[in-house]
């Protein structure tokens, strides 16, 4: 869609109606904390030419802070082309340090609007140098093509059967050229239910079904209309169901696209029904790369920022909501739960006005019978006024009475959105994640104490960006015997139960794997340190993870608490063997003679590593310093005398 995007085209749009006037009245919703819809994805959080090549100018202030999921954005830019910035190819680099993958529009290889058909052949080897450019670039941050945008308004028929010409065609160009990339269609510029019929019946006989279905959503009251339409189509049609992209959505004029409570609705609605990607649109303002109106015309935070913000920061997994009546643009609610974080978000808007009774059901044991709910509110006047924070309404004490709260929230705005948020009341408990780990034995980096952030660990941001085995804000990533940590950062710690078996001097063998070069950790036991920095040199690769030896101060028996602190950034932990330290061998107390000796060595553990020549206590140090050993604790075993040595590199 370009600039001139036709209001008239909305007004064929079957149960579509303008936002009007709110409805003024008191309101009750329902929020069931322990029906877990799915993990949270911020699903919804992208938005259409959300990015160019320039802006957002601060990536890490302005756009990793609302973790979002995906950007929908022109193929290639530029003179001859539909858009003038906001290439995909370049907007996935910018964009290669957060959580966004990008969606890339294949039309916009074309100009004009509606676009300007250059012939099949012309087409499709444009097409082809877009996939090529995707796959040079090397990396993994593309949701999937959208072969066209809006077919039902953007291709003329003298140029063609649309099928045929444009989207099998393509399709089959895409499966040959990068076979496990998504497809994603047909982007319809609302959805009629004739047209997709026609157009999914086409693709199951010629065998070129969407991996995504995509259609345009103006207003979010039609919305759970149009998903029931296309769930009995599927059946109808033996197609599996398939996930959604609403790739544009917005109020049906586009006035209030990003106002903080017309989008409560939408996200609301998106995340009960399987919706994989959102991407609110971006039409009429002075310049795209504003996340679909979060930011004002100078990239400053507006309203919707900061709803998305709170959106971005829902961790664990979305729990189920009634509205009182799904099928319009009130009130509504979407509410996620982190049970490892200890607290629940609920966010609600709406196009109405009044009390609204949030009746929030199964609160987890973990709570316990008292939480705090903390009331909060984000103002919004229009897309070019800044807002510079959120505001508290109030924090209040309640008693969970048979797992159950009711708190009402007075919406004084249509376009405020607010946030419920709960913790609670007591302190929380730090616990061993599973069994108390003991001393000698292994810890596994994965297994860290429950607790939450601050507690049990900290992490710089609140997403697992592995996204596997945990949920909550430690990055766990999959590796060949397991899980590890990774993607640490200076400053982050984990924390661990232990049970030490007897005081002692312990020996250390950590499993780690680095490119940085740069990269180190050090242990604790009750926030005192037990080891010296334990540099990390490059492995390899990620995949790579390679053993560090070492050895511990004095450590007294009994319960304690084990860190690892990172101290220099990007090491993936796998797991750390805790051994006794002085058992393998002992240290004779003569010193090494003048005369030449050859010495084997061997890890702490007993391996055999090599030999190595030397006449002095020195001149070994020296030559182990040289070899390809890592920093650790070593035994060398010679004609003379025995010794531990220390290698620091």
């Amino acid at each position: 869609m370009f600039m001139d995007k036709k209001n008239e085209m909305l007004s064929f749009c079957t149960g579509i109606i303008f936002l009007t006037s709110p409805i003024f009245a008191d309101f009750s919703l329902s929020v069931d904390l322990s029906d877990s819809i799915r993990p949270v994805t911020h699903c919804a959080s992208g938005s259409l030419y959300g990015m160019t090549e320039s802006l957002p100018s601060d990536i890490q202030t302005l756009v990793a802070p609302l973790n979002p999921h995906a950007f929908n954005q022109p193929a290639i830019s530029g003179s001859g082309h539909q858009q003038m910035i906001g290439d995909a190819i370049k907007v996935s680099e910018r964009l290669s340090s957060t959580t966004a993958m990008v969606q890339i529009r294949l039309a916009d290889i074309l100009p004009s609007w509606p676009y300007k058909w250059p012939g099949q052949s012309k087409w499709l080897a444009s097409v082809k140098s877009i996939i090529e450019s995707k796959l040079a670039s090397g990396r993994s941050n593309y949701d999937g093509y959208e072969i066209w945008n809006e077919p039902d308004g953007t291709w003329q028929s003298t140029n063609g059967d649309f099928y045929t010409t444009v989207w099998k065609p393509t399709y089959d160009l895409i499966r040959s050229l990068d076979p496990n990339a998504k497809i994603i269609g047909p982007s319809y510029s609302y959805y009629n239910n004739n047209s997709m019929s026609a157009f999914l019946t086409y693709c199951k006989t010629n065998n070129c079904l969407p991996d995504v279905i995509s259609w345009h959503q103006w207003g979010s009251e039609g919305f759970i209309g149009a998903v029931g339409n296309l769930k009995a189509l599927e059946k109808n049609l033996g197609i599996t169901e398939r996930p959604l992209s609403i790739n544009e959505y917005s109020s049906n004029t586009h006035t209030y696209e990003g106002a903080p409570g017309i989008s409560v609705p939408f996200i609301a609605k998106f995340e009960r029904n399987n919706v994989e990607s959102a991407m609110i649109s971006w039409w009429f303002t002075a310049l795209p790369g504003r996340l679909g109106s979060l930011l004002t015309a100078s990239n400053a935070k507006g309203g919707g920022w900061w709803l998305y913000k709170w959106y971005g920061d829902m961790t664990g997994y979305m729990a189920n909501v009634t509205p009182p009546n799904d099928k319009s643009d009130g009130v509504d609610a979407f509410a996620a739960v982190d049970t490892d974080e200890h607290y629940a978000s609920i966010i609600l808007g709406g196009n109405s006005i009044g009390t609204t009774n949030v009746s929030i059901k199964n609160i987890p044991d973990i709570f316990g019978e008292e939480v705090y709910v903390k009331l909060e509110y984000v103002s919004w006047v229009n897309k070019d006024t800044e807002v510079a924070s959120t505001n508290e309404v109030s924090t209040t004490k309640y008693t969970v009475t048979n797992g159950a709260v009711s708190v009402p929230v007075n919406i004084t705005s249509q376009f405020y959105g607010y946030r419920v948020y709960i913790t609670p009341a007591a302190a929380i408990v730090q616990e061993p994640y599973a069994d108390t780990l003991q001393i000698p034995g292994m810890i596994e980096a994965e297994n860290y104490d429950v607790g939450g952030q601050g507690i049990s660990y900290s992490d710089n941001e609140s997403t697992n960006q592995g996204g596997v085995y945990r949920e909550n804000g430690v990055d766990i990533v999959t590796i060949t015997n397991g899980y590890a940590v990774g993607y640490t950062i200076a400053g982050e710690w984990l924390e661990y139960t232990v049970n030490i078996e007897k005081a002692g001097i312990y020996t250390y063998e950590a499993l780690v794997a680095s490119e940085s070069g740069a990269s180190s950790f050090r242990l604790f036991l009750d926030d005192a340190p037990i080891t010296d920095t334990i540099k990390v040199t490059k492995t390899g690769n990620w995949n790579t993870y390679n053993s560090i030896t070492g050895r511990t101060s004095n450590l007294s028996a009994g319960s304690h608490v084990l860190k690892i602190a990172i101290t220099g950034n990007y090491v993936n932990i796998d797991n750390i063997k805790i051994t006794e330290g002085t058992t393998y061998f002992t240290e004779a107390e003569s010193s090494i003679s003048e005369k030449t000796q050859t010495f084997k060595i061997y890890n702490i553990k007993g391996t055999y590593l090599g030999k190595v020549q030397a006449s002095s206590t020195a001149t070994l140090k020296a030559e182990l310093g040289k070899s390809n050993l890592n920093s650790g604790i070593y035994f060398a075993h010679g004609n003379t005398m025995n010794k531990f040595v220390e290698v620091k590199k």
